[in-house]
């Protein structure tokens, strides 16, 4: 069934990436990410090689996706049985996509991490001093909040179950305190990757659903957010 014409192999392949980016929602995130990727790189004055780096790492990425998408699809196909050998195959697969994504945010350290910290470290800096105690106000208050919501929806418990997740809030109230505080990008963002798995934790022990956390994380950030701005206001 191979074409005979390069033009319609092409037109093909088109089709393939097309296909496997309107059924595969990990794709789509793949594409989206990539495509922020180059719209923050415009703002900062990389060198070619530079470029040259993220345009490779970026192919891999969606390489290994669509490898991995393929693969999904013969073992499916061939397989109408759940097995155990299918789920290895699977794994291994899912694997090699993990391991590029991490080699890509390896790439974009190393690359970006340097010129976004020059760019934010002004901002962060003039944030005003302000004491510490209010990260522990806002915490208390967040918890409380939770709470509340919990006894009206009455599901859960203060901190496990139920809606919102009690645990992404107080991670995104840290979160928002830690931006005020330490005005560290470094820092900033060290916890905001522990922020991140703490409410993905959450959701994959089946405690919460997404719903849950999101509205978590919210509630946590917005409410130390408007506490911090309310002081500043004061």
């Amino acid at each position: 069934m191979k074409s005979d014409s390069w033009w319609k192999s092409l037109g093909y392949a088109i089709e393939g990436v097309i296909y496997a980016v309107r059924k595969e929602r990990n794709l789509r995130i793949h594409i989206i990410l990539a495509v922020l990727v180059l719209f923050v790189a415009l703002f900062f004055k990389l060198k070619s090689w530079e470029y040259i780096i993220l345009a490779i790492t970026i192919s891999l990425v969606i390489a290994a996706e669509l490898f991995n998408t393929a693969i999904e699809y013969i073992i499916d196909f061939i397989c109408k049985e759940k097995c155990n050998e299918v789920k290895h195959i699977k794994d291994v697969a899912a694997g090699a996509v993990l391991t590029t994504a991490f080699g890509a945010i390896f790439v974009g350290y190393f690359v970006l991490f340097d010129k976004i910290k020059e760019y934010t470290s002004f901002a962060l800096k003039r944030l005003p001093d302000l004491p510490s105690h209010l990260a522990v106000m806002s915490l208390v208050i967040t918890v409380l909040l939770v709470v509340i919501l919990k006894a009206i929806f009455g599901k859960g418990e203060p901190l496990h179950g139920g809606m919102p997740s009690g645990h992404a809030a107080v991670a995104f109230s840290i979160l928002v305190s830690t931006i005020y505080i330490t005005k560290n990008i470094t820092e900033i963002i060290l916890v905001f990757l522990l922020a991140i798995l703490v409410s993905q934790s959450r959701v994959q022990l089946g405690i919460h659903n997404k719903k849950e956390v999101i509205i978590g994380g919210l509630l946590g950030s917005v409410t130390t957010y408007l506490l911090y701005n309310i002081f500043l206001g004061g």
